[in-house]
């Protein structure tokens, strides 16, 4: 779907012609989807709503991750273009796939449930067109529907990932955010096929010294079931975290488990000297996994240096 296409100099790449499938766009906004029927057609509509007046045009791409209800068909009538996927492969294969057909110099993500204000995607590309790489909607306005079953493990993971990044982070994993497409391509090698696609988006775009925009936004209480599947999908993405702060800065993780096992290696050796008046297996044990996890850092922040240099 294309919007209208004032100055053509208002915008970081040519104005979309309509019709013309290969023609650039200014933004491309990626909705991943998987039976979604009851509210697509809703967020297409919003969506195409909102960016209607935007200088450049602009594409709605709907992926559909295996859908076995109306969300293709109900996609196609509100006017998106729809990628679809026969199995399912997760939330970030299907953005990542959106990603790679993308023509927009910026490109925006929205989830397909409802929960999110379309309205908020103008000012977040505003701020992308004054510098940021990228913008993410925080749910932290009042009002904003989080399930509060969810909250004590958001707030756990924020605070960690907050910790490991040694910045501030006011929403990890939100699904509405806008990003320039040059840094995108960036880190989309890197990216997992799940939920924590968006985790990774955001604490790579830290650790590479990024701008990182906060837009406080609301969230609105989804319509249906959620995909979400909270042991899992949280371990996945708690891996994910650490995953992708180790790629870009491995000693903000190996230093704080050296320290760990250091501090453990010295308690149970004053321990044993009192106590057992013979070091035991379990204080050289650990002091040689003290000294392992700080030689295995020092590798991995030469080879990220390397790589980054």
């Amino acid at each position: 779907m294309s919007g209208a296409t004032p100055e053509p100099d208002a915008v970081p790449r040519p104005p979309a012609s309509v019709g013309a499938e290969e023609a650039a766009v200014a933004v491309s906004v990626v909705i991943a989807a998987r039976d979604e029927a009851p509210t697509i057609a809703q967020v297409v509509t919003q969506v195409a709503e909102v960016l209607a007046d935007y200088p450049g045009g602009f594409e709605i791409l709907v992926v559909s991750d295996a859908s076995r209800d109306d969300t293709v068909a109900l996609a196609r009538a509100a006017g998106a273009a729809v990628l679809e996927q026969p199995e399912p492969r997760g939330y970030g294969a299907a953005l990542k796939r959106g990603f790679r057909r993308a023509r927009g110099a910026y490109v925006v993500i929205i989830d397909a449930d409802g929960t999110y204000p379309a309205a908020a995607i103008p000012p977040m590309l505003e701020r992308l067109e004054r510098g940021a790489e990228q913008v993410v909607g925080a749910r932290t306005a009042a009002g904003a529907q989080v399930p509060l079953l969810r909250r004590p493990a958001k707030w756990f993971i924020r605070v960690l990932a907050s910790w490991l990044v040694g910045q501030r982070i006011l929403d990890l994993n939100s699904g509405l955010r806008a990003l320039r497409r040059d840094a995108l391509e960036g880190v989309l090698r890197l990216l997992p096929d799940g939920f924590s696609c968006t985790t990774t988006l955001t604490v790579a775009g830290l650790l590479e010294d990024w701008e990182v925009v906060w837009l406080p936004i609301t969230y609105y209480r989804r319509v249906g079931s959620s995909k979400f599947r909270p042991v899992r999908d949280t371990a996945r993405l708690l891996l994910s975290l650490v995953r992708a702060v180790v790629y870009f800065h491995p000693l903000r993780v190996f230093v704080p488990v050296t320290l760990t096992l250091a501090a453990a290696g010295l308690a149970f050796g004053v321990y044993d000297v009192v106590a057992v008046r013979n070091l035991t297996d379990k204080t050289v044990l650990t002091c040689l996994a003290a000294l392992e996890m700080f030689v295995l850092g020092l590798l991995a922040d030469l080879v990220t240096r390397r790589r980054s240099g």
